[in-house]
């Protein structure tokens, strides 16, 4: 019997000393520390029917007086449960070994886990810069998301803390805590819902828009232009939008407005924007005034230094032109916005009575080109004889109002009548130049015309004065005396003077005179007519007409 519990107790030892050896290799902690589910083994699990049946105690009676044996008490304990490997004790996992639970970094089964010094599991949780996931194996490498945060673990299975990374070829960056930065900015840099940096893109956040360079760099606190187009970004590096810079416009694109209209609300006024950006300023545009720091002008007086001439403009900003009632007085007004003064509520002239107030108009003009020969038409040239004209007239101390003082169309029928009509102008002189409609006739010189009255042109504006005596007479006399200058200070040939029923002439209640200053479909004279010297010469020879009308009243 000694011989068979010898060799029992022999094997038993070694059987142990064995066992001990593995446990003592895996429990071995190693510097570098997927995922397993935990289930409990057969050998793991302690079997209800490992427990021997409780035997039935005496009764107390039975009892009583019998004396306690030791040997009895010890042979009635329950033999105690040996744990091995997983255990689930009251929701914690612990393993064991050699019935002890296992403490620090434990390898099973080619996973890591790492044990408190109670033994329990750690799970779902960071330790040491290391990912432990719900079942409580640590991640080896790569992307982990542990409470809805995402972290990058190396492929020693340490997670990146404080630090860019380059993965996949795109850079991230990792909080102290290796927590991935997404749906922010860090130093800079943006970085997106996957937590991507921004890199040569526009990403909006927050409901605001940034953009960020090649390098991921955010641009901030200055202008940059992208795919051709200009931006402002402010300090906070948001692109600015619906806000002014300085003297240029953010829209709600952010794009930088440019040669276009703006409506500000907060300063409830229109702004233009001119090429470059800039908003113009004490200048016109179009119709329109742009008053000192950009705003529209409305209902107002406007006194341009510039045009020597003064303006109103209407409730929508628009210059008014013909006759406009302001403060319960008619003003009149040129085509092109000019003032001229209060409506005169004289009809005609009185004959010897002079204002020096003189009348001039450049015939056709804006869609109404008139003759046009050898690259030039009439308009233009009726301009140009209109602007040196108008100089010279000034310069020797005497008003000067016009029907049009750029290319703008203004009707000749009756309108141009209307507007000398409601002045106290002295004298009105239409500037035109003429063409036979047939180059080869080689047709030139100049003419003058005054009214004459014809059958089936009646007067539609003028019915008294078209025809009295003495504007009859008097513009006679103004077309003679210019005539005669012209033909001086030119040495053209006289074309004639000669009278006709043109509109101007029948519906302007003034002295008036009609100029044809040479043909211009005959080639030579076209080319003396554009000349500057000649013009000049034209122009002296009317200036001498009007001095020489003046004088003989």
């Amino acid at each position: 019997m000694k011989k068979t519990l010898l060799a029992s107790a022999i094997t038993l030892s070694v059987f142990g000393l064995t066992t001990n050896l593995s446990y003592a290799e895996e429990n071995k902690v190693q510097s570098t520390p997927v995922e397993t589910t935990h289930s409990e083994t057969s050998a793991d699990k302690v079997e209800k029917n490992s427990l021997p049946a409780k035997e039935a105690e005496p009764s107390t009676e039975a009892n009583a007086n019998q004396t306690t044996n030791p040997a009895k008490k010890e042979e009635d304990k329950a033999p105690e449960v040996q744990k091995e490997g997983w255990v689930l004790e009251e929701n914690i996992w612990r393993f064991y070994e050699n019935n002890a639970p296992v403490l620090n970094w434990k390898k099973i089964h080619g996973k890591w886990y790492y044990f408190n010094k109670d033994g329990i599991m750690l799970s779902d949780t960071i330790f040491d810069g290391y990912i432990l996931t719900s079942s409580g194996a640590m991640v080896d490498s790569g992307w982990s998301k542990l409470q809805e945060k995402w972290y990058y673990a190396n492929a020693y299975g340490k997670i990146s803390q404080q630090k860019w990374e380059k993965i996949g070829g795109v850079w991230y960056y990792f909080d102290q805590d290796g927590v991935m930065l997404s749906n922010t900015i860090f130093d800079d840099y943006l970085f997106t819902n996957s937590g991507a940096m921004a890199e040569s893109s526009w990403v909006k956040q927050d409901g605001q828009w940034y953009y960020a360079l090649a390098s991921g760099k955010l641009i901030k606190n200055k202008w940059d232009k992208i795919s051709g187009t200009w931006y402002y970004f402010n300090k906070d590096a948001t692109m600015a939008n619906n806000q002014w810079q300085g003297s240029y416009y953010l829209k709600a694109s952010g794009a930088m407005a440019e040669k276009e209209w703006i409506f500000d609300k907060n300063y409830d006024s229109w702004f233009y924007l001119k090429s470059g950006g800039t908003y113009a300023e004490r200048q016109w545009i179009g119709s329109y005034y742009l008053k000192a720091g950009g705003y529209m002008a409305k209902s107002e007086w406007i006194d341009d230094s510039y045009y020597k001439a003064r303006y109103y403009v209407d409730e929508n900003g628009v210059y008014v032109t013909g006759t406009y009632k302001i403060d319960g007085k008619d003003q009149q007004f040129q085509s092109d916005g000019k003032w001229l003064g209060e409506a005169s509520t004289s009809h005609g002239f009185e004959k010897g009575k002079y204002n020096n107030i003189i009348f001039l108009d450049p015939g056709h003009g804006g869609k109404d080109p008139g003759a046009s020969y050898y690259n030039i038409t009439e308009k233009e040239l009726n301009m140009q004889v209109y602007h040196k004209l108008r100089k010279e007239l000034e310069g020797l101390g005497y008003t000067v109002l016009s029907s049009r003082d750029s290319d703008v169309f203004v009707d000749y029928v009756t309108e141009r009548s209307r507007m000398v009509n409601k002045t106290d102008s002295d004298i009105f002189i239409s500037i035109h130049f003429n063409a036979s409609g047939n180059p080869a006739s080689n047709r030139a010189g100049i003419q003058t015309y005054s009214y004459e009255e014809a059958a089936g042109y009646p007067s539609k504006i003028n019915p008294y004065w078209h025809n009295h005596p003495d504007r009859i007479s008097e513009s006679n006399r103004l077309a003679a005396d210019i005539h005669s200058s012209l033909l001086a200070e030119t040495g053209a040939k006289d074309a004639g003077r000669l009278r006709s029923s043109f509109a101007v002439l029948r519906e302007t209640n003034k002295p008036a005179v009609l100029l044809e200053l040479g043909y211009i479909d005959n080639f030579n004279e076209n080319q003396q007519v554009r000349s500057d010297a000649y013009q000049n010469r034209l122009v002296a020879g009317i200036v001498k007409g009007i001095q020489k009308y003046y004088a003989g009243q």
